[in-house]
This record gives structure tokens, C-alpha cells and sequence, in this order.
């Protein structure tokens, strides 16, 4: 009886749906072989009354499937907004091109590094997860991505905001923020 216990319901379920479909055959053999009238109407009765009972465990291993399923779903985080996604294509945009402008020398592979980063980050908006991450674990993955260094993709809010690279009226502040200064 210990064991019982041990086991999940899905589990019990699972083997009470085995022994009732076991019995169903059993009964199903006899109610075949019955001649007699009356061994045929005890055997049908008992037959009905068995598929009844596996039909029933069934339908509650079903049951619980579906609120498995549900509360995994459930469990999922919902999918950011447009708001949540716009702001972290800025946040990364932004400190990336902080690494960018601090690490890569020439103008052409100034421009080679941007197209790169334009590209990594509409890739990635597009995922489920785009927002899942903290931004600077993020910032940092895009970074090593684009083979900047690792102590400029860990060290991004310390560098110093490309020039020109103020977007509508905003600027990151000393924490990488963006703030607006109108």
C-alpha cells in the first residue's frame, strides 16, 4: 500500500486504465463465448460497466494532460510590446555603438561594424526572448557576437557616447539610460 502513495495520479491513473482495459477484454472474451441469455445480459452489463470506467479514466488522464499543458503555457512569460522591444533596440543600439566607436578604428570598419550590429539586432528582435535578458548581459553577447573585447562589451556604461549619435532629443545618461534632454 506504501507504494501507492509513492506514485503520482497520472501514474495511478495510467495503471488503473491498464487493469480496466485488461478487464474489458477478459469480460468482452466471455460476453463472446455466452450462449446462454442470461450469462449474455450479466456479461454485457459487466462489460458496459467496465469500458464505462476506462472511458472515464480516460477522459481524466486527458484532463490532466491539458492542465499540465495549460499551466506550462501559463508559466511562459508573455511576449513583450512594441514599446518594451522599441526601448531595448535603442538601449542595445546604443550601448554597442558606445563599444564600436571606442574599439574599432577605421571608417570603413566603423560602417562594416554598425551594418553588423543593425543586423544582429533585427535578427534578434524578432525572437521570443529579445527582451528576456538583463541589458547588459545583452549588450555583452551582441558585443562578443561582433568580436569586440570582453572589456569593452562588461565596461559599455563608462565609454563615451559616439559622436553625433543623439536620436530624437535623447541621450544616455551615466548609467546608460536614456533620458530626455527637451
Amino acid at each position: 500500500m506504501s507504494d501507492a502513495l509513492d506514485i503520482s495520479d497520472e501514474e495511478m491513473l495510467a495503471r488503473l486504465a491498464a487493469c480496466d482495459l485488461s478487464a474489458a477484454e477478459r469480460v468482452h472474451g466471455r460476453l463472446m463465448a455466452a450462449e446462454d441469455v442470461s450469462e449474455l445480459a450479466e456479461h454485457g452489463r459487466t462489460y458496459q460497466r467496465i469500458a464505462r470506467s476506462l472511458r472515464q479514466t480516460l477522459a481524466l488522464k486527458a484532463r490532466f494532460r491539458r492542465e499540465r499543458e495549460q499551466g506550462t503555457k501559463d508559466a511562459q512569460p508573455a511576449r513583450p510590446g512594441g514599446v518594451a522591444v522599441a526601448r531595448r533596440i535603442r538601449e542595445v543600439r546604443a550601448a554597442a555603438l558606445r563599444v564600436i566607436w571606442n574599439e574599432v578604428e577605421a571608417e570603413e570598419g566603423l560602417e562594416d561594424c554598425e551594418e553588423a550590429l543593425e543586423d544582429v539586432i533585427t535578427r534578434e528582435c524578432l525572437g521570443d526572448g529579445f527582451c528576456a535578458e538583463p541589458l547588459d548581459d545583452h549588450v555583452a553577447r551582441i558585443c562578443l557576437s561582433l568580436g569586440l573585447s570582453v572589456e569593452g562589451a562588461e565596461g559599455w556604461r563608462n565609454l563615451p557616447d559616439p559622436p553625433g549619435d543623439d536620436e530624437e532629443g535623447e541621450a544616455p545618461d551615466e548609467t546608460g539610460e536614456h533620458r530626455s534632454s527637451g
